[in-house]
């Protein structure tokens, strides 16, 4: 499988692709800066669900990566919180995040809307 970026997409195709995505998915990865701020959005809810776990993240500095497993209610917060690629509010949006499926990437957002999933070769 190779990782190819797609950008932003229509949001019929958008809600399709994340909706296989996390059909799939095992474990989710967010990373947003360690504090409050537009970049944070999502932060409480995605330390709330079962098994979650924080840890520092290398890709920016003063960042946490929130990571936990792709359970029922994760799943029902991608859906709630992900509504489009195409138009939204920064400050209701995750900023970058990665849907992991037996440590492979599927789908990546960055920057809120940079979109790279995963292709058979």
């Amino acid at each position: 499988m190779t990782r190819e970026y797609v950008g932003s997409v229509p949001d019929p195709e958008w809600r399709k692709l994340l909706t296989d995505a996390l059909d799939r998915a095992d474990e989710f990865r967010a990373h947003m800066p360690d504090g409050d701020g537009q970049l944070s959005y999502g932060r409480a809810e995605l330390m709330e669900l079962p098994a979650s776990q924080v840890r520092p993240w290398s890709g920016m500095r003063d960042a946490i990566e929130i990571v936990g497993p792709m359970t029922p209610a994760a799943r029902a917060l991608f859906l709630r919180l992900e509504v489009s690629v195409e138009s939204f509010d920064p400050e209701h949006k995750l900023w970058d995040y990665e849907l992991m499926a037996n440590g492979t990437v599927l789908l990546s957002i960055g920057d809120y809307h940079d979109l790279m999933i995963d292709v058979p070769e």
